[in-house]
């Protein structure tokens, strides 16, 4: 069995999250989409969203819910994830969303042009990531956006000496990795894992401590993925072990909205340091940011250009863009 299949079979048998007779609670893709609203001046309206990897489809059914003047499609390559999404769908009447079973990978994607592509947590479980971003890239519309949430090296520490521990206790025996991480108190899980219902737990140990395959990534091999398909990248999101960050590079930004972000001057406690800082190019002035916050995880947006002519605030997106 590749690993592939296995997570896949891991997915089938640990679709996530799992209590889609609930609405309310996974809430993360409406707090993006209003976080872009309010600092880009991003208006989500007469939209085509594509949401890759879409799980048991309920983050995108509140998105649907909060802004319904969109159309969405979710797709997954686990058939019970996409049955859980469809079972789900009866707590949202009227939402504007469609599931289907597919494969970012498979020959057959199709469905475009979409003015936004999410991939949230998907790319990190690829072994040929860059080429999923260059089929991704092919259904977006001119003025289209890609984000995606991939796991960051610097950050991860922790998680992975856990994942590291239940595999040498049990090798490859999925109940006893489950049951252990329990007594351990491995539930305490770092930010982005949020339990919104007991049945979350078992579905977020394997997802967190137990998947096949990952992949860790920096500000440097995310770029190296996105180059040869979109011209424009820009870490927009740090993820910490307990909270998340906008990103701003920049040492004197205006910042009007009461958001945690990333804050150099802050960091940089002399003169010297903020003049040794200011004169760097923009791409050394955001890994000296990557080591001061070490994120476990990023949120990135992707373009060719025309996205920013859909915002009407976008010197933020270009001050901060891995050049």
């Amino acid at each position: 069995m590749t690993h592939v299949d296995m997570l896949k079979s891991q997915y089938e048998a640990f679709p996530y999250p799992t209590n889609t007779s609930s609405n309310g609670g996974y809430r993360e893709l409406v707090n993006l989409v209003k976080l872009l609203r309010l600092d880009c001046g991003y208006h989500l309206k007469g939209k085509r969203i594509l949401d890759a990897g879409t799980g048991t489809g309920l983050r995108l059914l509140e998105l649907a819910a909060a802004f319904p003047d969109n159309e969405y499609v979710g797709i997954d390559y686990s058939e019970n994830s996409i049955a859980c999404a469809e079972r789900a769908r009866e707590a949202f009447p009227g939402a504007p969303v469609s599931f289907r079973v597919g494969d970012i990978m498979a020959a057959d994607l199709q469905g475009g042009p979409f003015d936004v592509i999410l991939c949230m947590g998907v790319l990190h479980h690829l072994q040929r990531p860059a080429e999923a971003i260059d089929r991704l890239s092919r259904l977006l519309t001119t003025t289209g956006v890609l984000i995606f949430y991939v796991y960051g090296e610097y950050g991860s520490g922790e998680r992975m000496r856990r994942k590291r521990l239940l595999s040498h206790l049990h090798g490859d025996e999925l109940g006893q990795k489950i049951e252990s991480a329990k007594h351990l108190g491995f539930t305490d899980f770092p930010y982005g894992w949020a339990i919104q219902d007991p049945t979350d737990v078992d579905p977020m140990i394997v997802d967190a401590y137990v998947n096949h395959y990952e992949v860790l990534y920096t500000l440097e091999t995310i770029g190296k993925l996105v180059s040869n398909s979109l011209a424009a990248c820009v870490p927009y999101g740090f993820t910490l072990e307990r909270n998340g960050l906008l990103v701003e590079s920049r040492l004197n930004a205006r910042f009007a909205m009461p958001v945690a972000r990333t804050d150099p001057k802050s960091k940089l406690n002399s003169p010297a340091l903020e003049e040794a800082y200011a004169k760097l190019p923009k791409r050394q002035q955001l890994l000296v940011l990557e080591d001061m916050y070490a994120p476990a995880g990023y949120t990135m947006l992707a373009h060719n250009g025309g996205f920013l002519g859909e915002i009407s605030r976008p010197e933020r997106l270009t001050s901060n863009a891995w050049q």
